[in-house]
């Protein structure tokens, strides 16, 4: 029983709407509804916050950087961290991949 709970819980796939609404109310204010790093307070930032649309941030960050910095913040920046349940980590990485420029 124990083994069939856990790969469940293990092979469950990220909830992209619920990535989107944990986005909407912990992420817009910064980094802007199409995550460009263009919200509303990000023009008071001492940093500009990242742009997930752009590549060059996804060439850069895998996976576990980004769940790293979302649940642990990034020192020496104003971005603190956002520690959740890591169904919702995964729906949250999952939803913010979608933010990034398609292949061509």
């Amino acid at each position: 029983m124990l083994a069939v709970l856990l790969f469940t819980a293990l092979s469950a796939e990220p909830d992209l709407e619920l990535g989107r609404s944990i986005y909407a109310a912990k992420c817009t204010a910064c980094h802007g509804v199409s995550g460009k790093g263009d919200g509303p307070v990000s023009r008071a930032l001492p940093q500009p916050p990242a742009d997930f649309s752009d590549v060059s941030y996804w060439k850069r960050a895998d996976d576990k950087l980004v769940r790293a910095i979302i649940v642990s913040g990034k020192p020496g920046t104003v971005m603190r961290g956002f520690p959740m349940k890591p169904a919702h980590l995964d729906s949250l990485v999952a939803y913010l991949r979608t933010l990034a420029p398609k292949p061509e």
